[in-house]
């Protein structure tokens, strides 16, 4: 497991515990039922702002690993064009090069054999 899903995984639990600990803390506490209604209103309120914050949190990390991504995985596509490049220049280069030696050997030998 990657440490960002661990981290996701222990935040969901922050969340999901707090939520039950403020619940139950609510319920069990000696409050008239217009008391306990305003404060389970306002526990759930916060709880709903603070899920709100962290989803905005992981989807601006989530948009800047897909950036990085995208950006890392561009730049090694260019590495890569770059390096079959220089492969297919080294072939043809060496293509000629035993190219010029065979026609260069064709002819001494021919010139061997009639003398």
């Amino acid at each position: 497991m990657s440490q960002q899903q661990s981290g996701n995984g222990v935040l969901l639990g922050a969340i999901v515990g707090g939520a039950i600990g403020a619940v139950s803390a609510l319920l069990l506490a000696p409050k008239t039922g217009a008391q306990l209604r305003e404060d389970l209103s306002q526990a759930c309120q916060t709880i709903g702002q603070k899920t709100k914050d962290i989803a905005s949190t992981v989807g601006q990390n989530t948009r800047k690993l897909a950036a990085a991504i995208k950006e890392e995985s561009s730049s090694l596509a260019d590495k890569a064009k770059e390096s079959n490049h220089n492969v297919m220049d080294a072939l043809s280069s060496t293509k000629e090069d035993v190219k010029d030696e065979l026609i260069a050997t064709g002819r001494s030998s021919h010139g061997q054999g009639a003398v």
